[in-house]
């Protein structure tokens, strides 16, 4: 994760805004990979990003006395520091140094919505990230703070939650014997961590020169991660140039750019020339003919004064060009600019000082993906949409991303753009709260199948790293609404289950919510379907206790009908086939869910006769054999003299 206050991504994803210290912000956006479909293990991934932040940090000051606190079951911990100290970091490295075996880290997240809350267990590991959320909000997201403090000691888990960089000022009275401060780790050592990281080696004298000095005292932690970055690209781009080139490049994109590309902004006297420029940031590496393409679709959609001049009077490409000296094509004839990190300042300036053109962009960037030139390809396509979602995000404008990911994700040929959107804003510190609440909304409604494959996939892929109950909640209810047939629904399906699968503590909260949905003698006919096919393909081993699965089978047998759930059972009669081990405790959990009710064990006997007269002849005898356990287990849980298996199953074998 990134370890500045409050940053809400993953480390090594340059993502969200740089604040680079006295003056004007900049933003610096680096493409990332093509999203695709998780192979390992969620919480694996986690806990591997966790041991590489684990690699790159340094302890702060203050970290000493909080990680001794946390060692007591049941603490909870109010981190505070100042701004840039690297607090969010901090408290997934506190958490991080107390994880056993069986330790589950969750994060958690200000909200309303109760269904999204979960009690916590012993060995759960709780993140409460704050630091970014409106301070109109603080009241009520200390309320519920207070709320987590009180089950967390009930249960004697841990959690450290991260607090606004002014929070302590207007923090509860009953809070503040919570709080433990940290202050900024050594500059110097946290760029080295990073460098060492990207394997980037640069002497010590380098690294201790004046005109790097002063900036790094200033750098938020997440602005040193910046740093590194740019001078691991410096690095890359000319890996033959002295150590100091790499990092005065570095240091330019980081803190010249702003002023530089005003002045450049300004000398252009024409919109032709500036949509030129902001088309060329967008689609930065993208075919030079696509971006002269898009810059003058560009022209047609934002205000300015046209060119009267015929079309042969008119400049050409290549004096365009010229009239860009930062701009340059390459031997592949794609556009790109010559200093580092040029394109992102230039995304920002655009968006920072002609507010009133914004909208006008978003049009453009909808043309673009909607119509593109020829040579725009996907990647290329994604890579705008990602550039205008960080400029959106730090503009505030989340709304009209809302709209732009709800409109795309409903059109199965915008599935990447709409992925895109939900990455980045998923992630975003201050907005990824509105964005899963939206997620919410949608899932609870009926939704078209091309929208429920966004979802899922943007809950599979993004929101159950940081935020994996609320990932299981809006499954569950894209899954109850997918039906059973479409590919669609089975992705959907799919994704809920490898979310449950790899953590017990989800498993277990997925049961309950089956169970629930089947309250109250309503039988949920997508509930009994989809517990079935959760513990039918594969069947639960040890991991999930006997108990809870009779539980829910409990209230399987109580409000469905039998054909409701006789397939199911029969699932489970195949396993004690071919595992027998497996299938005795199985069917044993069967009997316990039947209770001391008549019924129920009238309906589990006449499932297993109907399952062993529908299998192959070849194999019927194997069936009876099992059926005839079976009926033993029945026989005796109803306090009844169990018959003669032999006779039992001459007596199958004689019906067929």
């Amino acid at each position: 994760m990134t370890d500045g206050s409050g940053g809400g991504t993953w480390i090594d994803e340059a993502r969200g805004p740089t604040n680079t210290g006295p003056g004007p912000q900049h933003n610096h956006f680096y493409g990332a990979p093509e999203p695709s479909r998780p192979k390992v293990a969620r919480s694996r991934v986690a806990l591997e990003q966790r041991r590489l932040l684990q690699g790159r940090f340094v302890p702060p000051p203050g970290f000493g006395e909080a990680q001794s606190r946390l060692a007591q079951p049941g603490t909870t911990v109010l981190l505070a520091g100042p701004p840039g100290s690297g607090r969010r970091a901090a408290a997934v490295m506190l958490l991080h140094a107390v994880e056993g075996p069986t330790a589950s880290f969750v994060e958690l997240s200000f909200s309303p919505k109760e269904e999204d809350g979960a009690p916590p267990e012993a060995d759960d590991r709780l993140l409460l990230d704050l630091s970014g959320i409106p301070e109109e909000d603080y009241p009520a997201a200390q309320r519920q703070l207070y709320g987590y403090w009180g089950r967390v000691e009930q249960a004697g888990a841990r959690m450290v939650a991260v607090l606004p960089s002014a929070g302590q000022e207007s923090l509860l009275p009953e809070l503040r014997q919570l709080v433990a401060e940290i202050g900024r780790p050594r500059e110097l050592a946290v760029l080295r961590r990073h460098l060492d990281g990207r394997r980037v080696r640069i002497g010590p004298d380098d690294l201790r020169a004046d005109e790097l000095a002063s900036p790094l005292r200033r750098f938020a932690m997440r602005d040193v991660q910046r740093f590194a970055d740019l001078v691991a690209r410096a690095q890359q781009a000319a890996p033959a140039a002295p150590a100091a080139e790499w990092i005065r490049q570095a240091l330019g994109a980081l803190s010249d750019r702003a002023g530089e590309v005003a002045q450049r902004v300004s000398a252009l006297d024409s919109g032709p020339q500036r949509a030129l420029l902001l088309s060329a940031a967008m689609l930065e590496g993208a075919p030079a003919d696509a971006v002269f393409h898009h810059a003058d679709r560009l022209l047609g959609l934002v205000p300015h004064t046209p060119d009267e001049k015929p079309l042969l009077e008119r400049a050409d490409l290549a004096e365009r060009l010229k009239a860009l000296p930062s701009l340059e094509v390459d031997t592949r004839g794609r556009i790109r600019f010559a200093a580092l990190a040029y394109d992102a300042a230039v995304r920002t300036h655009f968006w920072t000082y002609l507010p009133g053109l914004r909208e006008g962009f978003g049009r453009w960037v909808e043309d673009a993906v909607r119509a593109p030139h020829p040579t725009l390809g996907a990647q290329a396509r994604r890579l705008l949409v990602e550039r205008f979602t960080e400029q959106s995000l730090r503009a505030a404008d989340w709304r009209s991303l809302l709209r732009l990911a709800g409109e795309w994700a409903a059109d199965p040929r915008r599935e990447v753009e709409a992925l895109a959107v939900l990455r980045l804003s998923l992630d975003h510190d201050r907005y990824g709260a509105a964005f899963r609440s939206r997620i919410y909304e949608w899932a609870t409604n009926p939704a078209p199948p091309a929208l429920a494959k966004v979802l899922a996939r943007a809950c599979g892929e993004v929101m159950a790293r940081t935020h994996p109950d609320q990932a299981l909640v809006r499954l569950h209810h894209l899954a109850r609404r997918a039906g059973r047939s479409g590919a669609v629904a089975q992705e959907v399906r799919e994704t809920l289950y490898e979310l449950v699968r790899q953590d017990r503590r989800l498993y277990l909260k997925l049961l309950i919510r089956f169970g629930d949905g089947m309250a109250a003698l309503r039988a949920d006919t997508a509930d009994i379907r989809l517990f079935q096919d959760l513990v039918g393909e594969p069947p639960p081993t040890r991991w999930v206790p006997d108990e809870a699965l009779a539980v829910t089978w409990a209230k399987v047998l109580t409000v469905a009908r039998r054909e409701q759930w006789s397939e199911g059972v029969q699932r489970w009669l195949t396993v004690a086939r071919t595992d027998p081990q497996t299938g005795e405790r199985l069917l044993d959990v069967l009997i316990a869910a039947a209770g001391a009710q008549p019924e129920r064990f009238t309906g589990l006997y006449l499932t297993a006769h109907e399952w062993v007269a529908d299998g192959p002849r070849d194999g019927r005898s194997a069936r009876a054999e099992v059926a005839s356990r079976f009926w033993q287990k029945i026989d005796i849980a109803q306090g009844i003299e169990p018959g003669d298996p032999a006779e039992a199953l001459r007596s199958e074998e004689r019906t067929g």
